[in-house]
């Protein structure tokens, strides 16, 4: 990191803020270690257990036990094993595309399997120490770009402001120096590196057709949201025309957005928008009492649209009359 790193952000207002950000010297270091031992042992105190306790916690309490554990090594051999397809090559790539998305998803289920046991580690005496240590990094080397002084003089006053976008932002940013954190992690993941280098997802990893339209895993159109989408023609498509697109179902079955009586939204098939009548045993439409009413209060809605305008003469001679 530069010496001396300036980053505009924005306060919860919208009004923008400049940060500069210093490289932690030894003395901060030593500063930030002597919050650390101050937390650890208020932790202690406080009864927070230590890390191999919690282990044991988790393993007592179910959260972490060999099943598990048996899932998270899978987890880690299938996921490397993936990446070495990949790197070889040598099949098909249709069927690389699927180990590809497949890798993709195992290490979504990977991170959601530790999601738990991470999370509590942050109550461990030693989690709640780190923690302390690295907002102490922080506020000694946020500074202030004018006075070249911390923006907060002591740990309370981060603490109060450390949602503030800025702050936010600086320390993600710091985080990423003293951790070797790197921002563009996701780009590097092997499946990701394979995909964009045969153009199988866009610039934010999105999955594409041939077109450059978004896709799902099946390569079935769909927008931003998600829905899927269909067009009229193939040139409507290829110039994605949007007056000519509609939405669709799983089987590409155009769908339309109808209201229930009671003001509910439901999307169905387009032939079923409307409703056709059912028949009595002569083979007669059965007109409901609702249906009835609606109809009627449809005529007289109609029939006040199309009245001619009650004039002075016309009232007059119905009065004399």
């Amino acid at each position: 990191m530069e010496k001396n790193k300036v980053i505009k952000s924005v306060d919860n207002d919208g009004k923008e803020v400049s940060v500069m950000l210093k490289t932690p010297t030894s003395q901060d270091y030593r500063d930030s270690q002597i919050e650390y031992n101050k937390t650890f042992r208020q932790a202690l105190d406080s009864g927070a257990p230590l890390r191999q306790k919690l282990s044991d916690y988790m393993v007592e309490q179910d959260i972490w036990n060999d099943v598990k554990q048996k899932k998270h090594d899978e987890y880690i051999d299938k996921i490397g094993y993936l990446e070495e397809v990949l790197i070889k090559g040598g099949i098909k790539l249709s069927e690389a595309r699927d180990k590809a998305l497949e890798l993709r998803k195992l290490r979504v289920e990977f991170r959601n399997l530790i999601a738990e046991k991470n999370a509590l580690d942050q109550n461990s005496a030693e989690g709640q120490a780190d923690n302390a240590r690295f907002a102490e990094l922080v506020r000694l080397c946020m500074l202030n770009p004018g006075t070249r002084q911390p923006y907060f003089q002591t740990q309370d006053d981060y603490d109060e402001s450390a949602t503030q976008p800025w702050v936010i932002e600086a320390s993600s940013e710091l985080a990423s120096i003293l951790y070797g954190l790197d921002p563009d992690y996701d780009n590097k993941l092997q499946e990701n590196k394979f995909l964009k280098e045969f153009n199988f997802v866009n610039d934010d990893l999105d999955l594409v057709d041939g077109d450059g339209h978004l896709v799902d895993e099946d390569g079935r159109l769909i927008n931003e949201e998600g829905r899927f989408i269909a067009y009229r023609t193939e040139e409507a498509k290829k110039d994605k025309d949007e007056a000519k697109m509609y939405f669709c179902n799983r089987e590409g079955e155009e769908v339309v957005k109808i209201t229930d009586e009671d003001g509910s939204e439901n999307w169905i098939v387009s032939s079923l928008a409307e409703r056709k009548p059912f028949f009595d045993d002569d083979g007669n439409p059965i007109i409901t009492a609702t249906k009835e009413a609606e109809a009627k209060e449809e005529d007289l809605v109609t029939e006040k649209k199309t009245a001619k305008p009650r004039t002075k003469k016309v009232e007059k001679a119905e009065k004399d009359s």
